[in-house]
């Protein structure tokens, strides 16, 4: 599985962001054209912080769509699905941080249950 180059991490982290204010403020927004691997089914996590403080965090461990869609659901997900917090408004939006974290397939660890914290 290959890992984003730092334009794609970049686009990856504009697409959240474009994709949460136009869920929470309706701000029209039209995809750009994706690279390939935005196609590839990835997991990933979008994490939203306010201030330096948690505000919603929604994700798929697993790759169960292509990443432009998890992306997506992911971001929109953690704004107003969260069950730990209050819907997103669109008047926290200038103070909202957001972090995209695309993962690779989960492995296996075959380590001993001892030394597994260091074969992470």
């Amino acid at each position: 599985m290959e890992l984003l180059t730092p334009e794609e991490g970049e686009l990856a982290l504009s697409h959240a962001r474009h994709v949460l204010h136009e869920h929470v403020a309706r701000e029209p927004y039209t995809e750009p054209e994706f690279p390939p691997v935005f196609s590839q089914k990835r997991g990933v996590f979008v994490t939203l912080t306010k201030k330096g403080d948690l505000r919603g965090c929604i994700g798929f461990p697993h790759a169960v769509m292509p990443l432009r869609d998890a992306i997506r659901e992911a971001a929109c997900s953690a704004a107003t699905g969260d069950p730990r917090f209050p819907p997103v408004t669109p008047k926290e939006l200038p103070d909202i941080s957001v972090e995209v974290t695309v993962l690779t397939e989960p492995e296996l660890l075959t380590a001993s249950p001892a030394d597994r914290p260091r074969a992470v």
